[in-house]
């Protein structure tokens, strides 16, 4: 009798809990994640861009005339003065060359003269009608080839001076100087592709950055960059003038460069092979603190209003994008794959596309133990 009042609770309980407590089993079974609400906040964000700092002006200065390396007025890195002598390339030829022009010159003169003196003789016997009209126009024929004949020397002598000139490679600007192709005996010639040197003018130096398309978007389409005549403008209103008015320069040790950056143009266009854009932002340098050839990084503060910020936990890395977990009205996951923009601190995420929004909830951490359609709340 006993057994059988046992058994009769067993079934009694096991019904309870398929009837009445299923619910509550599952709910109890259920994985515990951090759900949050999304809320519109503002946040500073720095977009950062790794650079090459380049000079304001850049000569590579070529060989015009063909010879030897003899001498070299300047170390790699020196700042030179314009008109400063650099580089002499062997004159010896060319000076015997403007030696036999010269001559040449004299003797066209020489020849001139005698032709103009016929011709003023011929032209008087002519008049007299002691010669005739054919002999009188041979001797001024002769008089303006003789003219010619010294122009042409002239000319020659001219081309012979400016090739020894150019035997001294002159600074064409003021900058720092870098060595490339010059060392002492070696041949060089005006056909060379490379240039012996190049100066850089580096009183003012631009950062050349490169940005993906979707940055490009975020940050110049977004701001309202505007090209014009006088290159490109920037919005007015205060909150888009702030990412342009305080762009900086850190440098590999760390430190920031104590002058702000002036933007000076960004590409119109995505290059189709790389998926990026070219721009260049401008520093003054009057302490010759920055070189042109050295790597920095680029920073763009800005400040973004009502940003919907996701903390990173909450957050799969896909590649170049991000999948997050939002709760639906059921309790089920949703997965959504999102742009982001990384926050200063670090822990946080902005949203920088519209597929979330606020009042939205979505699983916080915990995700990669989660699946699509999963109930979690």
């Amino acid at each position: 009798m006993k057994i059988q009042h046992l058994f009769g609770i067993a079934v009694l309980t096991i019904s309870t809990i398929g009837c009445g407590g299923k619910k509550d089993v599952e709910q109890a079974q259920l994985p515990s994640y951090n759900i949050q609400k999304l809320e519109p906040v503002s946040r500073r964000v720095d977009y950062c861009f790794p650079a090459t700092l380049i000079g304001e002006n850049e000569v590579n200065l070529f060989p015009q005339v063909q010879g030897r390396i003899i001498k070299r007025h300047y170390k790699d890195g020196d700042f030179v003065q314009k008109g400063q002598s650099l580089v002499e390339i062997d004159p010896v030829q060319f000076r015997l060359q403007v030696e036999s022009d010269q001559a040449n010159v004299k003797a066209a003169e020489a020849a001139l003269s005698t032709a103009e003196l016929q011709y003023e003789s011929q032209s008087r016997l002519f008049e007299k009608k002691i010669v005739s009209e054919y002999v009188m126009k041979t001797a001024q024929n002769n008089y303006q080839t003789a003219q010619a004949q010294l122009a042409q020397a002239k000319a020659v002598l001219n081309n012979s001076l400016t090739n020894l000139q150019h035997c001294t490679v002159k600074a064409p600007i003021s900058g720092v100087v870098r060595r490339m192709h010059d060392d002492i005996g070696l041949l060089v010639s005006s056909s060379m592709t490379e240039p012996i040197l190049t100066i850089t003018d580096q009183n003012i130096v631009k950062a050349r950055y490169s940005i993906t398309e979707t940055q490009y978007t975020q940050i110049f389409i977004e701001h309202d960059i505007v090209p014009t005549k006088d290159g490109y403008r920037v919005a007015s209103s205060q909150d888009r003038k702030e990412i342009f008015d305080n762009i900086y320069l850190r440098l590999k040790d760390g430190t920031i460069y104590d002058q702000k950056g002036e933007f000076r143009n960004i590409g119109g266009t995505v290059d189709a092979a790389t998926g990026s854009v070219i721009g260049e932002i401008a520093f003054e340098n009057p302490r010759q603190i920055l070189h042109a050839g050295i790597s920095a990084t680029l920073i763009f503060p800005d400040s973004i209003k009502n940003a919907i910020v996701v903390p990173q936990t909450a957050c799969k890395r896909l590649q170049d994008k991000y999948l997050i977990f939002k709760v639906n009205s059921e309790g089920l996951t949703e997965g959504l794959v999102v742009d982001v923009i990384p926050t200063n601190d670090g822990k946080e995420y902005i949203i920088s596309d519209d597929k979330l929004k606020a009042g939205d909830e979505i699983v916080a951490d915990g995700v990669a133990r989660i699946e699509e359609g999963q109930k979690v709340k």
